[in-house]
């Protein structure tokens, strides 16, 4: 596995976006009239439904902190790292670092950015095995692969849409996004395409399970903010914004399905071991 100062940076990078996620997501209102860049409270709320979720894959990561099972998780978090501070690169030029949180906020990035590149040199010398938990887990079935495999087509076509603001005018979200902050969306779906596609070859369960939890925690909290916005939507005009809370929705279900699938096979095993021992 990797080395224990990289688990320690991904548990400090954990920390620091779960406050953000959390001070985004609780205190909106303020979060957008003092962030980074010009955002709305709705982008402003569901940003901290990214950060708090993030933190989660981070945690969960860590925790593990076996690459066969964690390596999905924690794609997703350095990836997320690079590609959000890469934007601040990208667009220094409409960075309002006066604000409460401008920098802040761009000293978070800068230090997992870090953690990421850290980690990927640690990986390139380490070299963890993928596969060395076929015994320990349950395999991975079919229709397992078939839903990662439609999670990353779908999700795929968001990044494609957003990363060049041809999704900016408020078809499906409601009001329009400025190109960095449409950018910033593609970043976060980039991300979670970038640890989604291991998971459609892993031989076992195990790295599902790892980004599953996080992934249930993720898609939950951005739901409740667009339940919150729920006013912004004006499905009658615009009734793309359908497809945003189907999506979630969809998310949601799909991770139930997962979690549900887990407690079965724990309960089949429970049920087979007093079994087994018996027998012998």
């Amino acid at each position: 596995m990797l080395s224990d100062n990289t688990r320690k940076l991904t548990y400090i990078t954990s920390g620091l976006f779960f406050i953000m996620g959390v001070i985004l997501f609780l205190a909106h209102g303020w979060a957008a009239e003092n962030f980074a860049w010009t955002i709305s409270p709705f982008v402003a709320m569901t940003m901290g439904g990214w950060y708090i979720g993030v933190a989660a894959m981070a945690y969960e990561g860590a925790r593990v902190w076996r690459w066969p099972a964690s390596h999905g998780a924690l794609i997703v978090v350095w990836a997320f790292s690079l590609l959000q501070a890469l934007l601040l690169i990208v667009h220094a030029d409409v960075l309002t670092l006066g604000t409460a949180l401008g920098i802040p906020y761009c000293l978070m990035l800068a230090l997992a950015a870090a953690t990421a590149i850290y980690a990927a040199v640690d990986y390139a010398r380490a070299r963890p095995a993928v596969r060395d938990e076929s015994a320990a887990s349950a395999p991975n079935p079919w229709w397992s692969r078939a839903m990662w495999v439609a999670f990353c087509a779908y999700v795929t076509l968001l990044v494609v849409l957003l990363a060049d603001g041809i999704e900016p005018d408020g078809k499906i979200w409601p009001g329009p996004l400025s190109l960095l902050t449409a950018r910033a969306f593609a970043a976060f779906f980039g991300s979670l395409v970038l640890g989604a596609l291991p998971l459609i070859f892993a031989r076992t369960l195990a790295p599902i399970e790892t980004y599953i939890w996080p992934g249930f925690v993720m898609a939950t909290i951005i739901e409740v903010a667009a339940l919150w916005f729920l006013w912004l939507f004006d499905f009658a005009s615009r009734p793309g914004g359908l497809i945003y809370h189907v999506s979630y929705g969809v998310a949601i279900a799909g991770s139930l399905i997962f979690i549900s699938y887990f407690w079965m096979m724990r309960r089949r095993s429970a049920a087979a071991s007093p079994a087994a021992g018996g027998a012998s």
